[in-house]
């Protein structure tokens, strides 16, 4: 691969993700709707989604399935990420109502 082809197309993915929360927050608004953003650093695919235990050392891509050494949780590595996610979404909307 070429020096400065893999920036281009991280480039170009940013881009296109920018463009589909633009997207998301002007349809939100439209509908009167609240868009609930997740920190880009959150590590969801680094916690328990059952009991909440972190692996800071899981950081390898490779490794597709999620192995917690507190509760024995083993999951899919993006369903993991994606619950986890999911109830960081809900926590943040029930912090903004309350």
């Amino acid at each position: 691969m070429e020096k400065g082809k893999h920036h281009l197309s991280k480039y170009i993915a940013n881009c296109s993700l920018s463009e589909i929360i633009r997207q998301l927050e002007y349809k939100c608004l439209w509908e009167n709707k609240k868009l609930i953003k997740i920190d880009t650093y959150y590590p969801s695919s680094q916690t328990c989604s059952i009991c909440g235990n972190r692996k800071k050392e899981l950081k390898d891509l490779n490794i597709r399935s999620y192995e917690c050494d507190k509760c024995g949780n083993v999951i899919d590595r993006d369903i993991n990420a994606s619950i986890n996610i999911l109830m960081e979404g809900i926590r943040k909307y029930i912090g903004q109502i309350c």
